[in-house]
């Protein structure tokens, strides 16, 4: 009976440690996950953006091109 307890001490001695790390890798992984998301929310914000400046160009030189072509009638 007594090498049974000293099997399950020595068990309990050994998972101690090792569920302490898990918990800390638990928690580590969800600082991840919550960064992973903030970056993929900046990359669709970025995306966006970029959307917005390239629609913004494009009447840009819609606007250009039709004060040239203004100008070039008048002479």
């Amino acid at each position: 009976m007594k090498d049974l307890e000293e099997r399950f001490a020595e068990i309990e001695r050994r998972i101690r440690p090792l569920a302490a790390e898990n918990r800390s890798h638990k928690k580590r992984i969800g600082e991840l996950e919550e960064e992973l998301n903030q970056t993929r929310r900046d990359v669709q914000k970025s995306a966006q953006f970029n959307d917005k400046q390239a629609r913004l160009r494009e009447r840009i030189e819609k606007i250009l091109k039709a004060l040239e072509a203004v100008d070039v009638n008048k002479i």
